[in-house]
């Protein structure tokens, strides 16, 4: 079964088993159950999982060629252009990759950062964290973020785009809140 969110959307939709999902913007996903399996495509966008744990049926996340499986969590997978974020708000997941021969663990309160050439795990605040879900309350939270790093965010947002004109105020620090 395929969902999708247009630019500026928002979706939530329930599992069988009670697991919950949560589509950002210009999202989409693909979804498959078996009796032995619950496997998401994630081709575009961002997502939220509240995820009913069951260990005989793991669920799997897939972007591109790398996964993430599910440990009894609470979590979000966010796809841009040659990244791929994982935040794990409650519990833990396994991130895999082709390349790499064994999974990351990826805990509560840790993000993790892929790209093609480097893997990262930081650890953030609970209020990070809900700062960074601000999208699922209508609002999106920049806390001494350059501007161009806004517009960008906010511009995923609306299909009327921002522009800075003038490159010199790229890199000022803008600290707000902002509904979307």
């Amino acid at each position: 079964t395929a969902y999708a969110t247009s630019v500026g959307g928002h979706e939530s939709i329930m599992l069988a088993d009670g697991t919950r999902i949560e589509l950002n913007t210009d999202t989409a996903i693909r979804i498959a159950e078996t009796p032995s399996e619950r496997e998401i495509w994630l081709e575009k966008g961002e997502a939220y999982f509240q995820v009913v744990h069951n260990a005989a049926r793991p669920l799997m996340v897939y972007a591109d060629d790398r996964r993430v499986t599910d440990l009894g969590t609470k979590f979000t997978v966010r796809r841009d252009t040659g990244r791929l974020e994982v935040a794990v708000l409650e519990g833990r997941v396994n991130f895999a990759a082709p390349q790499d021969s064994h999974a990351l663990l990826i805990t509560a309160g840790e993000t993790m950062v892929a790209t093609a050439t480097s893997v990262s795990v930081t650890r953030k605040s609970d209020r990070d964290l809900a700062n960074d879900l601000g999208w699922r309350r209508g609002i999106v939270v920049f806390n001494d973020t350059p501007l161009s790093e806004a517009v960008r965010e906010i511009n995923r947002y609306n299909s009327r785009k921002i522009a800075i004109a003038d490159p010199k105020v790229a890199n000022i620090s803008l600290t707000a809140t902002i509904s979307i």
